[in-house]
């Protein structure tokens, strides 16, 4: 596949339109009594398709003169092979009723907008986000993940500039933490407290990942068990997906 069209010159806000969508459609459950003790839960999408528009109208009230992106991800993403447990913990969750016809309705809503609908194949929205944006873009995301992202992320209301520094010390530290929300673990014992404890005093990257093994190591784990934790952490930077091969790049370890 080639990368997602562009309109030349234009920056871009690109927006993990899931982070947007499952609230609206959350918003939009109601439980409906069929028959008297038949119950079953139904999303209005009507509804939810109405709050996700007033959610991009403010976004666009409040970054103009930017084109916008709804960035989606796959059905399927390279993380299930990396770690077979990642997100294992939401089989159980109640899912937005009509899921798919819901994203299929919004993706024909961004092309009455003149919207751009982008999606890469294997991978999640917020890898999509980090692998498309440009440095003049800027990602709208409410997910703090994006913050291992290098560039401008808004989110809670302001533009945030993340640079290298805060990109990768938010990405080790990650590591280190894990992610309940993503069924991996991360380090045992390491919280965010411990997670700035471990990075205090790093200024590369090298030595970022040097006190994470450090870490993992001192936990009774090793090296390879912290490789497959960063790998579920790693949100895909730009050059981090082969487009020729529609796959994403693993990410390895830095040289010191």
């Amino acid at each position: 596949m080639t990368a997602p069209e562009r309109e030349p010159g234009r920056p871009y806000l690109l927006v993990d339109a899931e982070g947007f969508l499952v609230p609206a459609a959350k918003a939009s459950e109601h439980d409906i009594e069929w028959e008297p003790d038949d119950w079953q839960r139904i999303c209005r999408h009507g509804d939810a398709i109405a709050l996700f528009q007033d959610a991009m109208a403010d976004l666009m009230a409040a970054i103009p003169n930017f084109s916008l992106a709804l960035v989606l991800g796959d059905r399927t993403t390279f993380r299930y092979g990396v770690y077979p447990q990642y997100k294992g913990n939401r089989k159980k969750e109640q899912k937005v009723p009509g899921w798919p016809a819901l994203v299929e309705r919004i993706e024909a809503l961004a092309r009455s907008c003149g919207w751009m609908v982008w999606r890469l194949p294997n991978v999640e929205a917020d890898d999509a986000c980090g692998i498309l944006a440009s440095r003049r873009d800027i990602i709208a995301s409410k997910d703090k993940d994006l913050l291992t992202i290098p560039g401008y992320v808004y989110r809670g209301g302001e533009i945030q500039l993340q640079t290298q520094m805060d990109a990768d010390l938010a990405f080790y530290g990650q590591t280190l933490i894990g992610d309940k929300s993503d069924n991996y673990p991360g380090c045992p014992g390491i919280g965010e407290k411990g997670a700035e404890k471990v990075l205090a005093g790093c200024s590369t990257e090298a030595e970022m990942w040097q006190a994470v093994v450090k870490a993992y190591k001192k936990a009774g784990k090793s090296a390879a068990e912290a490789i497959v934790q960063a790998r579920c952490a790693r949100i895909l930077r730009p050059g981090e997906y082969d487009m020729a091969e529609s796959r994403p790049i693993l990410w390895r370890p830095p040289v010191a």
